[in-house]
């Protein structure tokens, strides 16, 4: 019953509620438009809230590509991770400097690294997400140090603002040789069409899965955490829309 009050405290959780009741609210006093749209409103809000109607938008995209969880048979000449936000602020850690997709690629990046042998370099890629903010690639190389990984083995690039430029990048440093890509798993078939497009070579190391296999009756509790996730793929599947119709 505690976890059940945890998960109803959920300002989701709340808002969900409250627009129901409202929409019965409507229909008691006969405001059948305004009731029908309160209804349509609580049901897209519970299915984006959801962990299952998260993961239903999620799925197609983290499951393009499989882990890389053994070294890929081809020799690689690289390992590439792209960035994925920043929020840098004095005083704090370096790796609380990088956002949540920033760091689940950074430490997959180490992971498949490590995997190689550590004989090729790692290269991060990607510049200020936000004009006005600090580029991101080189607070990766900070926080890569910070967990080991000795300065010759780092390479970056901070002037790519987006996917393509990111890829423009790879092909200037890489030209043509297979390289492993590490990017998050939501992001990693736009990322592949678009590498693949400019005439790179990458193998997917997609990373910071989010779709579960499984659930349990809390899973169908609205949580903000899956509006966020929802939000991740929706603006993707635009995101590749747009990119297609960009850089056909």
């Amino acid at each position: 019953m505690a976890e059940f009050f945890d998960w109803l405290s959920d300002p989701l959780a709340l808002a969900v509620c409250l627009f129901f009741l409202s929409s019965l609210w409507a229909l008691w006093v006969r405001k059948k438009l305004l009731g029908g749209l309160l209804f349509l409103l609580t049901g897209v809000l519970y299915f984006l809230g959801i962990t299952p109607g998260a993961d239903l938008l999620l799925r197609p995209l983290e499951d393009a590509y499989p882990a890389l969880l053994v070294p890929p048979s081809a020799e690689v000449a690289a390992v590439v991770v792209l960035t994925g936000g920043e929020a840098a602020s004095p005083g704090r850690p370096v790796t609380s400097d990088l956002s949540e997709s920033s760091l689940e690629r950074l430490v997959e990046g180490v992971r498949v690294w490590r995997m190689l042998g550590e004989g090729v370099p790692l290269i991060f890629v990607g510049g200020a997400g936000i004009p006005g903010r600090p580029a991101e690639s080189p607070l990766m190389v900070q926080a890569a140090e910070a967990l080991g990984v000795p300065r010759e083995a780092i390479r970056w690039e901070s002037n790519s603002r987006n996917t393509y430029e990111n890829a423009l990048a790879a092909k200037e440093l890489l030209g043509t040789r297979p390289f492993v890509l590490v990017t998050s798993a939501f992001h990693m078939p736009r990322a592949m069409e678009v590498f693949e497009k400019v005439g790179t070579s990458p193998i997917p190391a997609p990373c910071g899965q989010r779709a579960l296999r499984g659930y349990s009756p809390y899973d169908f509790i609205p949580r903000a955490l899956n509006l966020w996730h929802s939000a991740h793929a929706l603006r993707e599947y635009l995101a590749i829309l747009w990119y297609r119709l960009r850089y056909p």
